[in-house]
């Protein structure tokens, strides 16, 4: 329950504040200024439970930015003698001992961290040595299976992503046809699994139904923006790229396949919807 959001009863309400039914953590204590308006005893409230700085159970109705078991893009506040207090998006924030910070953090930079569970001290903590908290297992995907990402680092390779919070992947530079930024959180495709687990993945939908997609989308800002658009075969790939997270290659063949469909026109740096 702790580091958790939870749906809890109201017990009792004071002057100070509310206590709720925190079931094994006894009494957990909300703040008034937290107190929903209008709100009595028996009501349920949606809360945030955490320790505070003498070990008690409290609770705020405001959203952190993650929860026990999940990774986050958090800001360091402050570095003192016992590690980094991170910026959890409430009043008390999440401290990143020295041991699980990998790279060793620096004050005012944001780092992509685990949240969880202290066993000793029972306080949320932050981690950001990712590869200890992702499974064991074998990965096993289909080729081309969709996947959940988050974008970990920037290598000399390209971007390391975990995928579906289980494994870690790369998506090589020449696969990136869209801005990419450590934290974010995108849908991507396994082009291929290697020895010891190296996952090759791809943002785009491979094969023909991604062009299809594709074409529909061009189509649709044709649309949008009049029936033109200055983009065309011979326009700046990086045009391209800016405007719908492409290759030029693939924009080619699809609007190769709008033209033989007879839905639009194609110029050198141009396309239009086809009058009838």
């Amino acid at each position: 329950m702790l580091g958790q959001i939870k749906m809890l009863t109201i017990e009792e309400l004071t002057a100070e504040g509310a206590y709720l039914n925190g079931g094994e953590l006894g009494d957990v204590f909300l703040p008034r200024a937290e107190v929903p308006k209008h709100t009595e005893e028996g009501d349920s409230v949606e809360v945030f439970i955490y320790l505070d700085n003498l070990g008690h159970a409290t609770a705020t109705t405001k959203k952190p930015l993650a929860q026990v078991g999940e990774f986050a893009l958090l800001r360091v506040k402050e570095i003192n003698k016992v590690g980094a207090f991170m910026d959890l998006g409430i009043e008390k924030d999440v401290l990143a001992p020295f041991n699980e910070q990998k790279p060793k953090m620096r004050d005012g930079y944001s780092y992509l961290v685990r949240l969880y569970l202290d066993n000793a001290s029972k306080r949320i903590c932050a981690s950001s040595a990712l590869g200890k908290f992702l499974s064991k297992s074998k990965a096993e995907y289909e080729k081309f299976e969709e996947v959940d990402l988050i974008v970990a680092a920037k290598t000399d390779l390209g971007y390391k992503v975990i995928v579906n919070e289980k494994h870690f992947g790369l998506v090589f530079f020449n696969d990136v046809f869209k801005r990419m930024y450590i934290g974010q959180r995108m849908k991507g495709f396994v082009k291929a699994i290697h020895d010891e687990d190296k996952i090759d993945i791809v943002l785009e939908k491979p094969g023909i139904g991604k062009v299809k997609d594709l074409a529909e989308i061009i189509y649709s800002k044709l649309e949008e923006s009049g029936g033109y658009l200055p983009l065309g075969d011979k326009s700046d790939p990086d045009a391209i790229k800016r405007t719908f997270s492409t290759s030029k290659a693939n924009f080619k063949k699809a609007i190769g396949g709008l033209f033989k469909d007879g839905r639009i026109d194609i110029e050198a740096t141009s396309i239009s919807i086809r009058k009838s």
